[in-house]
């Protein structure tokens, strides 16, 4: 029971920091066309890396699904993210218009900065993994 609260707590603050992130979007005037582009990893040639809690968070909070072989998000669904609301920081500075790329880079580490500092600040060990690996490997657990 106190693990759970700890990572609720941990889920709390990772949520708000994706609420401040959604609130710079909108600042910037920065829109997700929810084109699907960042799921598909190995057609649009990126890879996405996220950290143990935002992995942990993800699959706490969605329908389970498999990874196929196709270097595509599991949550790629016919028009789209399927987690939108639950996607990675990767996911969330990840924008087709190609006229955003300086902004990416910035966002990520200010944000990633944050998120890191929650792991330390709940006691979730920091792990910074590739994110279909990851999920392959939990898979097999």
């Amino acid at each position: 029971r106190f693990l759970n609260m700890i990572r609720e707590a941990a889920y709390r603050e990772l949520e708000a920091i994706y609420a401040d992130l959604e609130r710079e979007h909108e600042t910037l005037h920065l829109r997700c066309g929810r084109t699907g582009r960042c799921c598909r990893f190995g057609e649009y040639g990126h890879q996405l890396w996220a950290t143990r809690l935002e992995v942990d968070y993800l699959l706490d909070r969605a329908e389970p699904a498999r990874v196929g072989g196709e270097g595509v998000c599991p949550y790629l669904r016919e028009g789209g993210c399927g987690v939108h609301d639950r996607r990675m920081l990767g996911c969330r500075v990840f924008f087709c218009d190609a006229s955003h790329a300086s902004m990416m880079t910035r966002l990520y580490e200010k944000y990633h900065r944050r998120i890191r500092e929650a792991h330390r600040r709940h006691g979730v060990p920091y792990a910074y993994v590739e994110y279909l690996g990851e999920m392959r490997l939990r898979e097999k657990r």
